[in-house]
């Protein structure tokens, strides 16, 4: 058996001027080299030379069913014959461990090549050459038949006992997902129940200020000589608040009973803290000019 040197790294203690750290000291290696695999190389080099021979299939097909079908977009459509029957040898070895989802692409493949054989056929009986509709049509049942070939080769038998192993292995992981699936879609509609929920809120909220900001302001509805109806507050399953005190009232009874502006704000927020503080100051300034209150109280 032949050897190699490998160079690896390691950590070691360092110390210096008694500090010490962790370095990386470089150390060699004797590995083994492994024997070539050449079962795989082979492998592969068939793969390979079926490849080769699958494009040489699709070019000759393309060109004799685009030329059946007049050409053009006829070119579009005979591609989709080869595609068809390469993606059901795909599925194939995707489902080299469920004989069912194997036979079902395996017997669909052998629908598709005999259908792109027969137009490669009738295009060449069309021309007057029964060897060019033969070879042709065989180029395509040959690729098929190789890869069918390389699969067989390549496939790994199971026992009845290891295949239902394997099913219920299968079975188990696709339940995971499915649950995951459930999960996020119903994670999904939880976050926009709750968006519903919060701009329910909002919208609530905003029309509660509107409706008291229209009671603080009785002079607007009677200059515009437009009474203006209480909003009607929308069907919820909220609580409804409690009415809010009228502001401008409060302001005329501080006014009026001598306090100034700071004391007559304070007071108010007292009594409705969740009142706007510039409304407040606004109402409180309206109710002094009308009283002409001549206070020394500081304006706000």
């Amino acid at each position: 058996m032949k050897f190699k040197e490998e160079i690896r790294k390691r950590l070691v203690d360092h110390t210096v001027e008694g500090v010490t750290h962790q370095v990386e000291r470089p150390y060699s290696v004797r590995t083994p080299i492994l024997p070539a695999d050449w079962d795989a190389r082979a492998i592969k080099a068939a793969s390979g030379l079926v490849l080769a021979l699958t494009v040489v299939a699709i070019v000759w097909s393309t060109v004799s069913i685009g030329s059946l079908l007049h050409g053009g977009a006829g070119y579009a459509a005979a591609v989709v014959f080869d595609i068809s029957w390469l993606t059901v040898l795909i599925l194939e070895w995707l489902g080299r461990f469920d004989p069912n989802k194997r036979a079902f692409a395996r017997n669909m493949g052998f629908v598709l090549v005999a259908l792109t054989a027969g137009a490669i056929f009738w295009h060449g009986m069309l021309l007057g050459s029964t060897a060019l509709a033969v070879v042709g049509a065989a180029v395509s049942v040959v690729a098929k038949a190789l890869w069918l070939a390389i699969f067989k080769h390549v496939e790994k038998p199971l026992s009845e006992d290891d295949r239902q192993w394997v099913q219920a292995e299968i079975s188990k992981a696709n339940a995971k997902l499915a649950v995951a699936g459930v999960r996020r879609q119903a994670a999904a509609a939880e976050v926009h129940a709750r968006l519903q929920l919060l701009a329910a809120e909002q919208a609530l909220g905003e029309i509660g200020e509107l409706t008291a900001n229209t009671a603080e302001q009785p002079a607007l509805d009677v200059i515009q000589g437009v009474e203006i109806p209480p909003l009607a507050r929308p069907n919820t399953v909220r609580k409804d608040v409690e009415p809010v005190a009228n502001i401008s009232e409060l302001a005329r009874q501080q006014l009026t009973a001598g306090a100034s502006k700071t004391e007559a704000f304070d007071a108010i927020l007292r009594l409705v803290p969740e009142a706007k503080t510039e409304s407040v100051k606004a109402t409180i300034r309206r109710e002094a000019g009308r009283l002409d209150d001549r206070q020394s109280g500081p304006y706000l």
